[in-house]
């Protein structure tokens, strides 16, 4: 789990070994801060994503950016051309590291982890209406940016 979140959150192959073993130091550490309460699945997942974050900015600083995967599985039924869903994928990939990512996050959470909208809350520790208006925010802000950089996939 914590793998799969490091790699759909945008680090690159070679980190994500090095993101599982430090993410798994601090659940050593902070494993008194769990409420039992809650899914431990939930603490993990926001223990995670916040450790991706963070060394995310502080990667930014080192290297001046970070990486989005080169694969993004596409669920679709029905996609019979590979070479296209790839070309799809990169123009999505480009474009999402241009929404805030405030959005990106809960789009992240909702359309690639598959949570539902109190689940994604409740990691969040943001209010459902809150994550409702970033999805649609983000969804916008997405297509904004795909007709903006590619006008000729998406005309106005």
């Amino acid at each position: 789990m914590v793998a799969g979140i490091a790699w759909r959150s945008g680090c690159k192959r070679e980190d994500v070994e090095d993101v599982v073993s430090e993410v798994l130091l601090k659940v050593y550490r902070n494993l008194h801060q769990y409420r039992p309460d809650h899914a431990f699945s939930t603490w993990l997942y926001k223990l995670t994503a916040n450790h991706v974050v963070d060394r995310s900015r502080r990667m930014k600083k080192e290297r001046g950016r970070t990486e989005m995967p080169e694969q993004v599985e596409d669920r679709s039924p029905g996609a019979d051309d590979a070479m296209e869903a790839d070309e799809r994928h990169a123009l999505v990939r480009e474009a999402l590291r241009h929404v805030d990512p405030r959005y990106r996050e809960v789009m992240h959470l909702v359309y690639v982890e598959g949570l539902k909208v109190d689940e994604t809350a409740r990691i969040l520790g943001t209010p459902e209406g809150t994550v409702k208006t970033r999805l649609m925010r983000g969804r916008e802000a997405l297509k904004k940016v795909l007709m903006r950089r590619n006008p000729e996939h998406f005309p106005s």
